[in-house]
C-alpha cells in the first residue's frame, strides 16, 4: 500500500520520498533509468594504481546561499562539505580564433558553492535514508489514469513487462516537458494544459557538459582564474572543477546546438581539448581524462523539443496546474514546476515540499 506514487528519482522525487517518509507515509518511487540522481550526475575519475581521483559535475554543480535556504540547509544535514568556487585570478574572453582577452580580476566572485564529493554525493545522502524496498529503478511510467478514489499507473521495466500502480496520489518529479511529451494522461489534464507544459524549457536538456582533468592547475601558476567565454566554440563557459582533495579539472558548456554535437561525433572532444589549448596554453593539451555527457541525447531528460541549449535562464512558475479529475491527484515537483527557485537544485526541493504540503498519516 502506498500513500503516493512517485515519479522520477530525481533531488524532488528524492526530497518528496524523504518527506513523505518522515511524517509516517507510505510510497513508491519509479524511476525509468538504472541510478537516481536524474540530472544530477558526478562522475568519479581514477588514476594510475586504482585511486579516486575525485568526482566531477557533468550536470548541475553550484547552488547559492545568498539567495538559496534549501540548499545549505540540506547539504549541512547531510554532514556533507561545501566549499565556494574558486575564482581567483585573471578571465580569459575569446572573440575569435586568434583573438584573447585577459581580464585581471575579471572571473565574477558571485557566492557560488560547490560539494565535496560532487552533488552525487546529496542524492546518495537522500538515498540512504529511504526504504530501498520502496525505490524501483528502471520502471518507466507510460500512462496514468483517475481510477475510484485515487490513481493508476502504468509501468514498464527492464524487461518490457507492464505493472500497475495505485494510490491515491501520484507525485511527478518529472520536467514538465517530459511529462507532456513521454507520460500518456486519460483523461487529458485540462484545456490547453498540455500545451502548456509542452512549451516549459527543461533546464540543462539542451546542454552538453565537459569536464578535462589534469595532473596539475596550470592555469593557476599563470595567474588565471579557470574561467573563460568564448564566441568561438564548442565551449563558451568553462569554470575551474578542481574539488578538494581531487585532480585538477576545467569544465565547460558546449555551445553548439545538439544537432551540430551529433555531426561531429567523436570529433567535439578533440575540438575542446583544442580550445582548452588556446586558451590555457599548449599543457591543456594533454588532460589526464576528459569526461563528457550531452544532455539532449537522454531520453529520460529530453524531448526533441530541446535541441537547442537555453542561452538565458528561463522564468518559472507560470506553468498551469492540472485540473478536472486530476485536481489533488496530480502533484508537481520537478524544479520547472517550483513557483519561486525554478531551474536551480532549489527549485526541486521547493516544488516537492509545496507537492507533500499538508500531506499527513491520517
Amino acid at each position: 500500500m502506498a500513500d503516493a506514487i512517485i515519479i522520477g528519482g530525481g533531488l524532488g522525487g528524492l526530497h518528496a520520498a524523504h518527506l513523505l517518509q518522515e511524517r509516517g507515509l507510505g510510497y513508491h518511487l519509479l524511476e525509468g533509468s538504472d541510478r537516481l540522481g536524474g540530472r544530477i550526475l558526478s562522475e568519479q575519475v581514477d588514476v594510475a594504481g586504482g585511486a579516486p581521483a575525485g568526482a566531477y559535475d557533468l550536470g548541475p554543480a553550484w547552488y547559492w546561499p545568498t539567495f538559496q535556504a534549501r540548499m545549505p540547509a540540506l547539504v549541512a544535514a547531510l554532514g556533507l562539505r561545501a566549499f565556494p568556487q574558486d575564482v581567483a585570478g585573471a578571465l580569459v574572453w575569446e572573440e575569435t580564433p586568434d583573438s584573447r582577452t585577459r581580464f585581471e580580476g575579471g572571473a565574477p566572485s558571485d557566492g557560488s558553492m560547490r560539494v565535496d564529493g560532487g552533488l552525487g554525493a546529496i542524492v546518495d545522502g537522500v538515498a540512504a535514508g529511504l526504504d530501498g524496498g520502496r525505490v524501483h529503478l528502471g520502471t518507466r511510467v507510460v500512462a496514468m489514469r483517475p481510477a475510484g478514489d485515487g490513481v493508476e499507473v502504468d509501468a514498464v521495466d527492464r524487461a518490457g513487462t507492464t505493472s500497475t500502480h495505485r494510490a491515491p496520489r501520484v507525485i511527478t518529479a518529472l520536467p514538465l516537458r517530459l511529462l507532456a511529451h513521454s507520460i500518456r494522461l486519460e483523461p487529458d489534464p485540462g484545456p490547453g494544459v498540455l500545451a502548456a507544459w509542452s512549451g516549459v524549457p527543461t533546464w540543462m536538456a539542451g546542454q552538453a557538459k565537459v569536464v578535462a582533468v589534469y595532473d596539475t592547475p596550470f592555469w593557476r601558476e599563470d595567474g588565471l582564474s579557470g574561467e573563460a567565454r568564448s564566441r568561438v566554440g564548442p565551449l563558451v563557459e568553462i569554470h575551474d572543477a578542481t574539488a578538494p582533495g581531487g585532480l585538477p579539472a576545467l569544465t565547460g558548456f558546449v555551445g553548439w546546438p545538439a544537432d551540430a554535437r551529433r555531426q561531429v561525433g567523436d570529433q567535439l572532444m578533440g575540438a575542446v581539448v583544442d580550445q582548452l589549448s588556446r586558451l590555457f596554453g599548449p599543457r591543456a593539451s594533454t588532460p589526464v581524462a576528459v569526461l563528457h555527457k550531452d544532455w539532449a541525447t537522454d531520453p529520460l531528460v529530453a524531448t526533441g523539443d530541446d535541441a537547442a541549449p537555453l542561452k538565458t535562464h528561463p522564468h518559472y512558475g507560470g506553468h498551469p496546474l492540472p485540473g478536472g479529475p486530476w485536481e489533488g491527484r496530480l502533484l508537481l515537483a520537478g524544479t520547472e514546476a517550483a513557483p519561486g527557485s525554478g531551474g536551480y537544485m532549489e527549485g526541486a526541493l521547493e516544488a516537492s515540499e509545496l507537492a507533500v504540503g499538508g500531506m499527513r498519516k491520517n
